[in-house]
């Protein structure tokens, strides 16, 4: 297959069929990639009924907006969404295919890369670009080493991580054109069925998206302290994370849960409360842009990593944080 130089960007739609912030990120990497090969950037939509969703698109810096319109496509299946994805590969030929790295692309990209016989960069943050090569960056060893990855073959297949890039911004622009595709779906093709998708309701910023996140670690001793955090992520507007022993022990809900195995954030701020700084939990929030440990243990691995450290308990620290905000806030935020 012949490629040309344009990056076509998968993008995600949530319930409510509103475009992910994620997919958004995305499309700033596709809009660097393009710009070092030469190239156009695109976007995707596959889904059903999602002709607004498109017509918004169309103003966040796109050349062209692709859209699939099916019945087939208004869950996420994994034969049927890989399939479109392969058909709108074949018929538009990019350089480059780029995922947010979320729970769909974490199935659709492996799928994707095996059936185009190429291959794939996982969760990447980044990308250096060459005269003639392009190295993605990616995290690994839990985030302890930065490596560099070249993909020799064609198209590259990328996932980006969440909050890695700024999003694209929108533009109050008559948009880019809007093309519907006819992809062939066959129903009869699908050797599994989708029984049901069931979303969970959240309350408050969600956890990947969220600008400030307030984490407890197995030091918060039980629920009642993560009901204190609750009271201090609901005054900032921020996210109630966990690391992993919380969760296993049923102190805080999996969703909460930030690490290697769980969520991987990165925040403006993220508090990081009776955490030790393990690094499976340390893999997942890394890339916080301010990080503020409060922990007993002054020789906590946290404090390595932590811009702000407070050594303390946080039966007296956190109140005492709690109220130090209250009282800026009634102050109208002077202090």
């Amino acid at each position: 297959m012949n490629h040309d130089n344009s990056v076509l960007t998968f993008v995600e739609l949530g319930p409510d069929k509103s475009i992910l912030a994620i997919s958004l990120e995305c499309i700033t990497a596709a809009r660097r990639l393009a710009d070092a090969f030469g190239g156009a950037v695109h976007g995707l939509i596959l889904g059903n009924s999602v002709g607004e969703a498109a017509e918004e698109l169309a103003h966040y810096g796109l050349d062209r907006v692709y859209v699939q319109d099916h019945r087939l496509l208004e869950t996420y299946h994994p034969e049927t969404t890989c399939s479109a994805l392969l058909k709108a590969s074949e018929t538009l030929k990019p350089k480059a295919i780029l995922l947010g790295e979320t729970l769909i692309s974490i199935d659709l990209a492996p799928r994707a890369a095996f059936a185009l016989d190429t291959g794939l960069i996982t969760d990447c943050v980044g990308f250096e670009i060459y005269e003639s090569d392009i190295h993605f960056i990616k995290p690994v060893y839990s985030s302890n080493v930065m490596a560099a990855y070249a993909l020799t073959t064609k198209p590259y297949l990328v996932t980006i991580r969440s909050r890695a890039l700024d999003p694209a911004e929108r533009q109050d622009d008559a948009g880019a054109e809007v093309i519907v595709l006819d992809l062939k779906l066959d129903e009869s093709a699908r050797e599994m069925e989708v029984i049901e998708r069931v979303f969970e309701e959240e309350e408050g910023p969600k956890l990947t998206s969220s600008n400030i996140i307030v984490s407890g670690g197995r030091g918060m001793g039980g629920p009642e302290g993560f009901a204190q955090l609750a009271e201090l992520a609901s005054l900032l507007n921020a996210s109630v994370g966990a690391s992993r022993p919380p969760v296993d022990l049923g102190w805080a809900p999996p969703k909460a849960q930030v690490g290697q195995t769980g969520e991987k954030v990165g925040p403006s701020v993220y508090i990081a409360v009776g955490i030790s700084g393990a690094t499976q939990h340390i893999a997942g929030m890394s890339a916080s842009r301010t990080i503020v440990a409060i922990n007993k243990d002054p020789r906590a691995n946290i404090f390595k990593i932590a811009d702000y450290g407070v050594v303390g308990n946080h039966e007296e620290v956190v109140p005492a944080f709690h109220e130090a905000i209250k009282s800026m806030l009634r102050q109208g935020g002077r202090g």
